[in-house]
C-alpha cells in the first residue's frame, strides 16, 4: 500500500492532475516535484500560501462495489465458489491502510522568484494485516505451507522545511531543495529485524502447529534529519517542455536525537514509558492430545511483551523518487502533461514500482480553470481526479477532489482532498517562452 501520488507535500493542482506535475507546477509548489521550475518565467512573480490542508485515506481491501458483492453471502455455497474468488483477491501485502495529512505553515511557505521557502506538518499512517493472517482468518490454516506473518505498521509526524532555488544553463533549468526534517514523533516496527510465521503439518507421526514470531516496536520522541531535491527542465519548444528530478537524495531522519521536543517530553512517550517494546510468540506443536491433555495454554502458546529502555539512535530511510515529465500545448488555454514516476523503496509514500499519470488543464477562463487526471501503476494503482479554482485578482484559492485504486466512486478504495488559498505578485515583464 502506498500513498496515492508518491509525495510528501502536495497542492490542489498537482493532486487534480493526478500527480501529471514535474513540468507545470510554479513557484513554491515545485518542492518536491520539480525545484527547477522556479526559473522559468511565470506571469507570477511571487506566491504566498495563506492556509490549505491536504489529505488522503485509503485502503486495498473493501469498496462499494465488493462490499455490495460479499456483504450477507454465504461464501460456501456452489463449492465455496465465492469464496474462492474472495481469497484470490487479497492483495499480495495483505489488507493495508493508508491515511496522510499534510498541512502548510500559513505565511511560512513562500517564492519569489527563483527562490522559495517551505515549511510543511506531515502525518503520515501505514497499518494493515499480512496475507498469511488474513487467510488465516478466512480461510483455516492450510496443510503444509508456511503462512507470513510479517507486519508493516508505521505512524510518522514531522516538520519538513525547505529551501529552493533554480537557475538557467543554457537550454534548460537546474534546481535544487535543501531540506531538513524534523522529526515529532514515530512509531513503527522495525522491518530488518521483525518476522513471523505458522506452518500447520498433517502427516504420519507429524500432526501439528509451529510457529514463531518477533516483533519490535519502535517508539521516539524526537529526531532530525536532511534530505535534497534535484531538478532539470528544458525551456519551451514548440509547446512542448521536458523535465526530470529526484526527490528526496540521501534522505533519511535519525531518532532519538536530543531536540526541544525530546526534553519536553523526556521518557514518555505517546504509547508507552520507555523507547521500544518487544513481543515475540511460539506455537509449540500445538495438537489435540496437548489441548485435551495436562498441557497448559502457555506451555503451547508462549508468549510475551515488555518494554525496552534504548536510547541508542536508529535511522529511518526517507524514500526517494525519480519522475520522467513532458507537457504539451495543445492549443491557447489548453494544456496536456504526462510524468513516469518510479519508487526505489515499498514504504510510507513512496512504492518499488512505475507509475503513470496524465492531465489536463484547462485555462481559458483564467478565474475558473478546470482541471482532470487518471494515474496507473504502482501496486494495483488506479485514479481519477479532478479540481477547480476561483483566481479574483491576487488571491487563489484551488481545490481537488481524487478517487484512488479505482476510477468511479463505487470501484474507488479511498479519496483525495486537497484545498489552498495563497496569494500572488504579478510579473510585469512577463512574455511567455516560445
Amino acid at each position: 500500500m502506498s500513498a496515492s501520488f508518491a509525495q510528501t507535500r502536495r497542492d490542489p493542482r498537482g493532486m487534480a492532475l493526478a500527480g501529471a506535475y514535474g513540468v507545470m507546477a510554479r513557484g513554491l509548489f515545485t518542492v518536491d516535484y520539480n525545484p527547477a521550475n522556479l526559473a522559468i518565467q511565470d506571469k507570477y512573480n511571487s506566491y504566498r500560501l495563506m492556509g490549505g490542508i491536504s489529505t488522503s485515506f485509503s485502503n486495498n481491501f473493501i469498496s462499494l462495489q465488493n462490499y455490495n458483492e460479499y456483504n450477507g453471502k454465504n461464501l460456501e455455497a456452489d463449492g465455496g465458489k465465492l469464496k474462492q474468488q474472495f481469497m484470490s483477491e487479497i492483495p499480495s501485502d495483505g489488507w493495508r491502510i493508508f491515511t496522510d495529512l499534510h498541512v502548510p505553515i500559513p505565511y511560512l511557505n513562500f517564492s519569489r522568484a527563483n527562490k522559495a521557502f517551505t515549511s510543511d506538518l506531515i502525518m503520515i499512517g501505514d497499518i494493515g494485516l499480512p496475507k498469511g493472517l488474513v487467510q488465516f482468518i478466512f480461510n483455516g490454516n492450510p496443510i503444509g505451507k508456511e503462512l507470513n506473518m510479517k507486519f508493516q505498521e508505521e505512524f510518522l509526524l514531522m516538520n519538513q522545511l525547505a529551501y529552493s532555488f533554480a537557475f538557467p544553463v543554457s537550454d534548460f533549468f537546474v534546481g535544487f531543495t535543501f531540506k531538513y526534517l524534523q522529526g515529532i514523533s514515530y512509531l513503527g516496527l522495525n522491518p530488518d529485524s521483525s518476522h513471523g510465521s505458522i506452518v500447520t503439518y498433517f502427516e504420519p507421526g507429524k500432526n501439528y502447529i509451529t510457529g514463531e514470531g518477533y516483533y519490535l516496536f519502535q517508539q521516539s520522541i524526537g529526531g532530525r534529519g536532511f534530505g535534497m531535491d534535484f531538478g532539470i527542465t528544458s525551456k519551451e519548444i514548440k509547446g512542448y517542455q521536458f523535465g526530470f528530478s529526484v526527490t528526496n537524495i540521501f534522505g533519511r531522519i535519525n531518532w532519538n536525537k536530543s531536540t526541544l521536543i525530546s526534553r519536553i517530553m523526556g521518557d514518555k512517550g505517546f504509547f508507552w514509558d520507555g523507547d521500544h517494546y518487544v513481543y515475540q510468540f511460539q506455537v509449540n506443536e500445538a495438537r489435540f492430545d496437548k489441548f485435551f491433555g495436562k498441557s497448559d495454554f502457555d506451555d503451547i502458546f508462549p508468549g510475551s511483551g515488555e518494554t525496552v529502555q534504548d536510547s541508542a539512535e536508529f535511522v529511518m530511510r526517507y524514500p526517494s523518487l525519480a519522475r520522467f515529465s513532458v507537457s504539451k500545448w495543445l492549443e491557447d488555454g489548453i494544456q496536456i502533461s504526462t510524468d513516469f514516476v518510479v519508487g526505489f523503496e515499498d514504504r510510507l509514500y513512496s512504492f518499488g514500482a512505475w507509475k503513470w499519470c496524465t492531465g489536463v488543464e484547462f485555462t481559458r477562463s483564467p478565474k475558473l480553470p478546470i482541471r482532470v487526471g487518471v494515474s496507473f501503476g504502482g501496486k494495483d494503482h488506479r485514479q481519477l481526479s479532478f479540481g477547480s479554482g476561483y483566481h479574483a485578482g491576487f488571491i487563489h484559492l484551488d481545490w481537488a477532489l481524487g478517487l484512488n485504486h479505482g476510477l468511479w466512486f463505487t470501484t474507488a478504495k479511498g479519496i483525495d482532498f486537497s484545498l489552498v488559498v495563497y496569494t500572488t505578485g504579478k510579473r510585469k515583464d512577463f512574455k511567455k517562452n516560445e
